[in-house]
């Protein structure tokens, strides 16, 4: 059971990945197979192990005792095998999408003149993109190693909106739930969505720089939402973004001796 787990999550976390392709998961899954269908036949590593150790009655220095039903071994992974099988993309979508990706190609030119050309044919038509256009493009790809026109574009880039999973949406959802919260319930629906698409598609926190959208939004003229601030917009304008940090510390720590100062007033005559 531990190869197949091992099997399984590295299927698993290949298949999360953002740039894996509908064709990307299908050979994934297809490699998946092969390789638990040998491991059916011959046995894997902790198979083998466990084996061993049921002959010689130790395992690990453990001593061991049959106290539970044994598993089926060929059973079980058959089953995972036929759960497997199930999860494969639609073949005819796949067999489309294929001659798009270069990788699929065959090595020799004579096997590549006439090579995807029914499938192209047959991905425009789903689409419902000139079918004549797009092959002789796909001939000037695939044999000239031009750049896609524009109806080969169209195809290629629909291709990729093939999702092999769900993971996208899970990401979504997760940023939902971590944006929309309690405290965040008066964000209006376009924030919302700004907020939401900044942190699905933008770059990872470490590599954004903040210096540019601190600057912009100085000079646009915008001030502190407090009402008791200390400098006009001529100030902010000339100020460095340091000195202004270094400035609202200063006034935030001025109003809070004040706010101090006005709480020992307060109990002043009660002493």
């Amino acid at each position: 059971m531990k190869d197949v787990l091992r099997e399984l999550k590295s299927l698993s976390l290949k298949l999360q990945r953002r740039e894996t392709s509908l064709v990307d998961a299908s050979c994934y899954i297809q490699q998946t197979i092969d390789v638990l269908t040998a491991m059916k036949i011959s046995g894997a590593k902790s198979t083998q192990k466990v084996e061993e150790g049921i002959a010689t009655g130790m395992f690990k220095d453990v001593e061991l005792s049959e106290s539970r039903p044994k598993i089926n071994r060929l059973q079980f992974y058959q089953s995972i095998i036929d759960s497997l099988k199930k999860r494969l993309p639609e073949p005819d979508l796949v067999r489309m999408l294929k001659p798009l990706d270069k990788r699929f190609w065959p090595e020799q030119r004579s096997a590549l003149i006439l090579y995807g050309e029914n499938e192209v044919r047959a991905l425009a038509k789903v689409l419902g993109e000139p079918a004549r256009e797009a092959i002789e493009e796909f001939r000037d790809y695939k044999l000239e190693n031009k750049s896609p026109g524009k109806a080969l574009q169209k195809l290629q880039t629909a291709s990729k909106t093939f999702l092999p999973t769900s993971a996208e949406c899970e990401r979504g959802f997760s940023a939902v739930n971590s944006t929309d919260t309690d405290k965040r319930n008066k964000l209006r629906e376009k924030s919302l969505f700004s907020h939401l698409f900044v942190d699905i598609n933008g770059p990872p926190l470490e590599q954004f720089d903040p210096q540019p959208f601190l600057r912009s939004w100085i000079k646009a003229g915008h001030k502190p939402s407090t009402s008791w601030t200390l400098v006009e917009y001529s100030h902010w304008e000339s100020a460095g973004v340091d000195s202004i940090f270094s400035l609202l510390k200063k006034v935030a720590s001025c109003r809070g001796q004040e706010q101090r100062r006005g709480s020992e007033v307060t109990l002043a005559p009660g002493r």
